[in-house]
C-alpha cells in the first residue's frame, strides 16, 4: 500500500511523484516534488537550507538561490502561507497534514478549516522568531532612559526613532527589538533599508525578511495578507530616503494588521496619522568640573570610555583626564558615532592628539580597521553627513549650507534675512527650515522665558559639514556680508528695545546672540569698519549685561581710528557714548573725554536720547566739579520726555546719586536711592537694582551704619549668582571696608580675596578704585613694607583715575598713616615706588600675602 499526503485541496502521492489539485496533477518538476516531499513529511517543523539543499539535490553543489527559485515555484500552487521562511535559517511547512497509509482514491478534501489553520500557524512560529536579528554591537551606553521610554510605547503600532545621523537611532532600535522578541508571538524581522534604492522594492525587501511571498501584480495586498493572522515586531532600519515608500506601507500596516508592531529609524519622521516620533537626541554630556564619577554617569563619556578601552586597553579615565575627555564630548556634541570613532583613535593619537586635532575632524573622525563591519555611511563622519545632505532638494541644500555662517545658533529672524534670496522669499525659508528640522539637521532649543521664539543651531560637526559645502559654492563672501549687516540690524533693534524692555527679558531674547556679534564684528572690521563701528556702539549694552565689558572695550579700541575719520551721525554718537560708559570704574578721564566727543556729536545730528546719556556719563565720570555736575544734571532734566522709558528716564537719578557722594550729601543721596530701588524694581530692570544696592551700601558705609552697608551687599552677591554685572565688586569691597571698620580683618581678607578673583575675570575692572583698601588689609594685619608697595600703586592709580571717591580716598589715608608709624620716610619712597610700577597680578600677590617677604 503506497502512502500519500493530504492537506487543504491537494494530495501529494509519493510514489506517483505528483501532487493532485481537487484530483487534477499540478504542473510541477520533479526538484519541486521532491523539496514538497521533503517539507511535507516533516511539517511543522524547520528544515534548514543545508538539509533541504542535501535532500533535494543530493551529491550535487548548487547555489542557494535553486532553492528559493523552487520554493516559490510551490507557493504559485500552493498559496502563499502554507511555506514560511525562517530568514537565514530555513523553511517549515505549516498546512495541516494528514497522512493516508493505503491507496489513495478521489479527490481531498475541497474545503479548509481556517481557525486550524490559523492555530496551526502560531503553534509552528511560536518556537522560534521570524527574523535572526543581528547581534548587538557592544553594550548600548547612556541609553536606559531611551529604551525604557521606548518600551513604554511597545503597544504603540507605529513608532518613528528620528534624529540626526550617527545620533545612535539603529543601537537604539536593535537593543529595542532584543528585547522585545519574546514579547511578540511571531518575534521580530529586522529590515535594512539603507542599501535600497528602489521605492519600488520596499514591500518585496519586507517580505522576503517576514518569508511571506508577494504577488508581483499586487505587492502590497499579498503583503497585508499573510501579514494579517501575525504578532510581530516589524523594525524598518535606515528609512529616510524612501520616506514616501516607508510611509505608504506602514500606513497600509496599521490598517490592515492590528497585531503587527512596526518601528522606524529615519532622520525624518513618516507623517502618518498614527505615527508616535520618538525624537533621539544626543547622549547626555556632563557639565565642565564634573568629578570622575559624575561624569562616568553620562552616557557620552560612559560611551567614549568603553571604546576607548576597547582600542586602547591601557587608556583609563582618571582625574588628570576627565576635564579633556568631558570637553571632548561636548564638541563631538554627544553623537555616538563621532564619539566611537573618535575613541578609536586612541591607540596612534591618544587623548590629547585627539583634542588637538579636533578643528580636523573629517580625516580624524573616519574609521580604521572596521571597514567590513560598518555600513560604508558609517565608516566616516564625513559619509554620514553626505548620506544626509544627498537626501536634500537643491533648495534645501542652499538654506542648510548658508546657515553655516552663523555662531552659537540662530533665530528665526536672521534666518529668514541672511538666507532668503530673489528665488527663497521669507516663508519658503521658513518651510525649508521646517524641513531641516524634520531631518534632524538642525536641532530646535527649548524657548528661553520673555523670548518670543525658539532657537535653532547645527550641531559642531554638522556645522563643519555646511562650511565646506559652502565654501564649496560661489556664496561664502556674500552670506558673511549678509550676516554681518543682518547681525547689525538685530542689534540696532535690541539697543532700542533695552531701554524699554525688563533686563531677563531682554537677555533671554538677544543674549544668545553674542556669538554671532562676535562673528559679525571679526568680519567687519577686515571689510566694512564703518559697519563694525556701528555694530560695536549697538551691541555695547549686550556686552556690558553679559559681564562682557573687557572684551567689548578691545573691540571699540581697535576702532577708534575709523570712528575719528568718520562724519557726525547717530550710530558714530552711540559708538562715543557706549565707549564712555565702557571705561566705568577703569578710566575716569577716558569715560568723561569720550562722553564729551558723544555729546559734540549729539548735539551736531540733534540725538536728545544720546545727549541725555552723553551728559549722564560726564556727570558720573567723577572729573567735572559738583558744581559743574549739578548743571549737567539741569540740562538733563531739561532734555527729558515724558514719554521715554522708564530706564532711560532712571539714569538722571543714577547719575545724581553720584554727584551727592561726590559731594558728601549722604543723606540725600540715599534718599534718591530709595526711589531708584523701588523704581527700578517695579520695572524689572535688575542692572539698575544692582546699582542702586551698591550705591546704598556705600552712601550707608559713609554714614557710619556698617550694618546697613554689609546687608545691601549681602543683597547684591546673592543676586550676582546668576548675574554677571561687576557691581559685585563694589559688593565684596564695600564688605571688606565694612569689616575692617569692625575689626574683622578675616573677614575681610576673604571678600577682598573674592574681589581680586572678580576683578581678574573682568580685566581688572574696579582695582584702581579700590588699591588703597588692600594696602589698608596688609596695613591692619602688620605687613607694612607690603602695605607700602601697594600703596604706591594705589596712589599712581588715583591719579589715574581722577577719582573723587570719599570712601575710596579715606581708605588710602587709614593705610597710610599705619604704614608712617611703622616705616621711616625712606623706606616708604622706596617700597612705593617699587609699587608703582608693579603689574595688577603681582600687586594682588603683594597684597593678600601671608607674610612680608
Amino acid at each position: 500500500m503506497s502512502r500519500s499526503y493530504r492537506f487543504d485541496r491537494f494530495e501529494l502521492r509519493p510514489t506517483e511523484r505528483l501532487l493532485y489539485v481537487q484530483g487534477d496533477p499540478a504542473p510541477l518538476g520533479s526538484r519541486a516534488i521532491d523539496l514538497l516531499l521533503a517539507l511535507v513529511e516533516r511539517h511543522g517543523c524547520l528544515v534548514t537550507k543545508h538539509e533541504l539543499l542535501d535532500l533535494v539535490w543530493p551529491g550535487v553543489v548548487v547555489e542557494e538561490n535553486n532553492l528559493q527559485v523552487q520554493v516559490s515555484t510551490l507557493r504559485k500552487v500552493l498559496g502563499a502561507r502554507s511555506i514560511v521562511t525562517v530568514p537565514g535559517r530555513g523553511y517549515r511547512f505549516v498546512e495541516p497534514v494528514v497522512v493516508d497509509s493505503g491507496a489513495a482514491s478521489g479527490p481531498p478534501p475541497t474545503a479548509r478549516t481556517s481557525d486550524s489553520v490559523e492555530a496551526l500557524w502560531a503553534a509552528a512560529t511560536a518556537d522560534s522568531p521570524l527574523s535572526v536579528l543581528p547581534a548587538l554591537p557592544s553594550r548600548i551606553l547612556g541609553r536606559d532612559r531611551d529604551l525604557a521610554a521606548l518600551e513604554d510605547q511597545a503597544d504603540r503600532p507605529l513608532v518613528t526613532i528620528v534624529g540626526p545621523g550617527g545620533i545612535g537611532k539603529t543601537a537604539l532600535a536593535l537593543a529595542a527589538a532584543h528585547a522585545g522578541r519574546r514579547r511578540m508571538r511571531d518575534g521580530v524581522a529586522w529590515v535594512e533599508l539603507a542599501a535600497i534604492t528602489d521605492p519600488a522594492l520596499v514591500v518585496t525587501v519586507v517580505a522576503q525578511a517576514l518569508g511571506l511571498p508577494t504577488n508581483a501584480d499586487a505587492p502590497l495586498a499579498s503583503l497585508l495578507v499573510g501579514l494579517r493572522p501575525l504578532n510581530v515586531l516589524l523594525v524598518l532600519d535606515n528609512a529616510e530616503h524612501l520616506l514616501d515608500a516607508v510611509a505608504h506601507l506602514a500606513n497600509a500596516i496599521v490598517e490592515a494588521a492590528p497585531q503587527v508592531r512596526v518601528l522606524v529609524t529615519s532622520q525624518l519622521a513618516l507623517k502618518v496619522p498614527a505615527e508616535q516620533v520618538f525624537r533621539l537626541n544626543a547622549l547626555s554630556v556632563p557639565e565642565h568640573g564634573a568629578l570622575m564619577d559624575e561624569a562616568l554617569a553620562h552616557g557620552a563619556v560612559a560611551l567614549f570610555v568603553d571604546q576607548a578601552q576597547a582600542a586602547d586597553r591601557r587608556f583609563a579615565l582618571a582625574d588628570a583626564n576627565v576635564a579633556m575627555v568631558i570637553a571632548l564630548c561636548h564638541r563631538l556634541d554627544g553623537v555616538a558615532l563621532a564619539i566611537k570613532l573618535a575613541a578609536s583613535r586612541m591607540p596612534l593619537l591618544g587623548l590629547q592628539g585627539i583634542w588637538m586635532r579636533l578643528d580636523e575632524r573629517f580625516r580624524l573622525l573616519a574609521s580604521r580597521g572596521t571597514q567590513n563591519l560598518l555600513p560604508a555611511r558609517h565608516q566616516t563622519l564625513l559619509a554620514a553627513l553626505e548620506w544626509s545632505h544627498d537626501l536634500l532638494g537643491p533648495d534645501e541644500q542652499a538654506v542648510f549650507r548658508r546657515l553655516s555662517v552663523f555662531s552659537g545658533g540662530f533665530s528665526l529672524a536672521l534666518v529668514s534675512v541672511v538666507t532668503s534670496d530673489d528665488r527663497l522669499d521669507e516663508w519658503t525659508v521658513i518651510d525649508l527650515l521646517g524641513e531641516l528640522v524634520d531631518r534632524s539637521l538642525v536641532s530646535v532649543d527649548a524657548v528661553l522665558e520673555g523670548a518670543d521664539a525658539p532657537r535653532y543651531r547645527l550641531l559642531e560637526s554638522t556645522l563643519a559639514f555646511a562650511e565646506l559645502k559652502l565654501a564649496d559654492s560661489s556664496e561664502r563672501e556674500a552670506m558673511a556680508q549678509r550676516h554681518a549687516r543682518a547681525v547689525a540690524g538685530l542689534m540696532d533693534r535690541a539697543y532700542e528695545g533695552y531701554w524699554a524692555m525688563p533686563d531677563n527679558a531682554w537677555l533671554n531674547t538677544y543674549g544668545p546672540e553674542i556669538d554671532n556679534v562676535r562673528k559679525a564684528l571679526e568680519w567687519a572690521r577686515q571689510n566694512d569698519p564703518g559697519l563694525a563701528v556701528t555694530l560695536v556702539g549697538a551691541a555695547s549694552v549686550l556686552f556690558l549685561l553679559l559681564g562682557l565689558a573687557p572684551e567689548c572695550r578691545q573691540h571699540a579700541l581697535a576702532l577708534q581710528t575709523q570712528a575719528e575719520s568718520m562724519s557726525a551721525s547717530e550710530s558714530l554718537a552711540r559708538y562715543w557714548v557706549e565707549r564712555s560708559r565702557l571705561h566705568w570704574g577703569i578710566s575716569n578721564g577716558l569715560m568723561h573725554e569720550f562722553a564729551l566727543r558723544a555729546a559734540k556729536q549729539c548735539r551736531d545730528v540733534g540725538d536728545q536720547r544720546g545727549l541725555y546719556m552723553a551728559l549722564r556719563c560726564q556727570a558720573g565720570s567723577g572729573v567735572v566739579s559738583p558744581q559743574d555736575a549739578m548743571g549737567l544734571l539741569d540740562e538733563m532734566a531739561r532734555l527729558e520726555h515724558t514719554g521715554w522709558p522708564v530706564r532711560l528716564k532712571l539714569q538722571r537719578l543714577l547719575a545724581e546719586v553720584g554727584v551727592l557722594k561726590a559731594g558728601d550729601f549722604m543723606i540725600e543721596a540715599r534718599l534718591v536711592c530709595d526711589t531708584l530701588l523701588i523704581r527700578a524694581q517695579a520695572a524689572g530692570l535688575d542692572a539698575v537694582v544692582s546699582a542702586t544696592l551698591s550705591d546704598l551700601a556705600s552712601v550707608s558705609l559713609a554714614l557710619g551704619d556698617t550694618d546697613a552697608a554689609i546687608r545691601a551687599c549681602r543683597k547684591l552677591l546673592s543676586r550676582g549668582c546668576h548675574r554677571r554685572d561687576n557691581f559685585v565688586l563694589h559688593a565684596l569691597a564695600i564688605v571688606a571696608s565694612a569689616s575692617l571698620i569692625q575689626g574683622d580683618a578675616h573677614q575681610a581678607r576673604g571678600s577682598l580675596t573674592d574681589f581680586v578673583a572678580a576683578s581678574r575675570s573682568r580685566d581688572w575692572e574696579w582695582l584702581g578704585l579700590y588699591s588703597g583698601l588692600l594696602a589698608l588689609l596688609a596695613a591692619v594685619e602688620g605687613r607694612h613694607e607690603a602695605a607700602a608697595r601697594v600703596l604706591g600703586h594705589a596712589d599712581q592709580a588715583y591719579r589715574q583715575l581722577g577719582s573723587r571717591d570719599a570712601q575710596a580716598l579715606k581708605a588710602r589715608a587709614q593705610a597710610k598713616a599705619l604704614i608712617q608709624q611703622a616705616l621711616d620716610a625712606t623706606a616708604i619712597e622706596r617700597l612705593s615706588a617699587e609699587g608703582a610700577d608693579m603689574d595688577p597680578e603681582t600687586l594682588c600677590a603683594w597684597a593678600l600675602a601671608r607674610d612680608d617677604a
